[in-house]
């Protein structure tokens, strides 16, 4: 028997000693059974009353759990559940949301009251119980945020929960799995409201079996699954909901209208062999939510995104916030790419591991057409294109190669700016000779760029694979709405839902190509004239 045979199998006799003691056998219970008997909610005793969808994810055990869910059906409050009856089991639980600022609110709103609520679990507490620590019985419950690298790596896991992960960036969760690397039980759970189609929460729910609560008409025996019957676009009509004389909005069978009972239901996978089980959960499924609330805001609400992610719990896009990959390659022409050019050109270039270039090239009558894609490996190639293509003005991003950049900048003086995202700045784009900068505000400069191919300001060579893979690109790029919690201030920012970088690039090119050719002009005169 190998060593790490041995190890295992110690590990498992001590576990099963562990669990059969009689001090700790009733925390051994099923976590619904455990809540039933033993958990206190907002000072009444814990019921599944109203949420009949959330009993059968609290017996799940599964090893990856994925709730992409609407706002207020419970799922927080099962998560931390989860997380406290694991310690109680003795394994070390990492709880991670985005920033510091929402573990301090989490802790004080949420995990300090039910530990108020339940004496029993504050009397298991020992030795730590701080903001971001509470030990638990044998084990520790910590509370960390996804912005500090410090605070993910600092310590061994056996359950990992990630809440709020659409607020959350993409590489940061990499870095949290990391945790449970040297466990033997390794579990995850995932969680949060949905923002937009394949990215953050909505990535994971596409990668798991897919259940949907679905529900069978006692009348006609259909079966129907809410959150799949509800319209995509605004405007259309709701099948599922009927409004009664009276005023009341009943939920109906979409095949004969017979009302349902949405605590009947079950949870049905589009993908049963799939190992992660993943749960879309919808304001639709839960009888403390009228649904005549849910069809008032369908037919006023002015923030669609904000209704289908949090009252229909999926995620929501339209052409507005992001680009189609079909919308951008239908503006291809028969033209192929070029391989050089006599006329005047712009470049943008997006660095990183490799450069990413596109040019566009000067047209008396718009569009511009953008004439070269490539992937450089070597600043040595840009300083080539710049030769080959003419370019008037190049604008690159100034991170992460810094160095690199500002001698490639400085071989070209004038001719070369590296572009600098500032929050404050608004308007139109500074440019600094002095500095070879150019400051500009990054959903502005991405909202233009993206305006350039609504419009048609653009036109892209014949259809190949490399334009394929720049439409994609450019629809990797979606914009979403925040909103301070605090303050109510809603603000728009570009997130990342895949590999994006012929966007940035396109992005740079657009700045220079009207910085130098379009509008006034402003940078024309420089860009062609003697400069040092």
């Amino acid at each position: 028997m190998s060593e790490g045979i041995r190890k295992r199998a110690g590990y498992l006799r001590a576990r099963a000693l562990e669990l059969s003691r009689p001090t700790t056998r009733l925390h051994a219970d099923p976590l619904a059974l455990w809540a039933l008997r033993k958990i206190r909610l907002d000072g009444k005793p814990f019921s599944f009353a109203g949420h009949e969808y959330l009993r059968a994810i609290y017996d799940d055990t599964a090893p990856h759990l994925v709730l992409s869910k609407a706002a207020q059906i419970g799922g927080t409050s099962w998560a931390i559940l989860r997380a406290i009856h694991s310690c109680l089991l003795g394994l070390n639980v990492m709880y991670f949301f985005p920033t510091r600022t929402d573990v301090l609110d989490f802790s004080r709103s949420r995990v300090n009251p039910l530990l108020q609520d339940n004496p029993f679990l504050k009397k298991l507490m020992t030795d730590t119980d701080t903001v971001g620590l509470k030990r638990i019985g044998d084990a520790h419950l910590y509370l960390r945020g996804m912005q500090s690298s410090v605070g993910m790596k600092s310590v061994p896991a056996d359950l990992v929960v990630f809440d709020e992960l659409d607020e959350a960036e993409p590489q940061a969760k990499a870095l949290a799995r990391e945790r449970l690397g040297h466990s033997d039980y390794k579990r995850i759970i995932e969680l949060s409201n949905p923002s937009l189609p394949e990215y953050g929460i909505d990535e994971a729910y596409q990668k798991s079996d897919q259940r949907h609560w679905t529900i069978r008409c006692d009348a006609c025996g259909t079966w129907t699954a809410l959150d799949k019957e509800f319209p995509t676009r605004l405007g259309q009509e709701v099948r599922i909901l009927r409004a009664l004389p009276d005023g009341r909005v009943i939920r109906v069978c979409p095949k004969c209208d017979a009302e349902l009972d949405v605590a009947a239901g079950e949870w049905v996978a589009d993908f049963p062999s799939r190992p992660i089980h993943g749960y879309r959960i919808s304001q639709l499924f839960s009888s403390k939510i009228d649904p005549a609330e849910i069809l008032e805001e369908y037919n006023t609400t002015r923030y669609p995104d904000r209704f289908y992610n949090l009252k229909i719990g999926v995620p929501w896009a339209d052409l507005e916030r992001r680009l189609n990959a079909a919308a951008v390659l239908s503006l291809c022409c028969e033209e192929p790419l070029m391989d050089s050019c006599g006329d005047f050109c712009a470049m943008g270039v997006d660095t990183g591991r490799s450069l990413h270039v596109v040019i566009l090239r000067d047209s008396i009558d718009a569009p511009y057409p953008l004439i070269y894609l490539h992937e450089c490996r070597e600043f040595s190639e840009l300083d080539a294109l710049m030769k080959r293509f003419h370019v008037d003005l190049c604008v690159i991003d100034s991170l992460p190669e810094t160095y690199a950049t500002r001698e490639f900048a400085n071989r070209h003086r004038g001719n070369v700016y590296m572009a600098q995202f500032v929050d404050s700045q608004r308007g139109e784009p500074k440019w600094s000779l002095d500095t070879q900068m150019v400051a500009v505000n990054r959903t502005d400069a991405l909202d233009a760029s993206r305006t350039a191919i609504r419009q048609r300001k653009v036109v892209l060579p014949r259809r190949q694979p490399l334009i394929e893979e720049f439409a994609a690109h450019l629809s990797a790029d979606a914009k979403v709405l925040d909103v301070d919690k605090e303050t109510g201030i809603q603000k728009y920012r570009y997130v990342k839902t895949g590999t994006n970088h012929y966007s940035f690039a396109f992005t740079y090119a657009w700045m220079a190509v009207n910085a130098c050719f379009g509008g006034r002009g402003f940078l024309r005169y420089l860009a062609r004239s003697g400069r040092p």
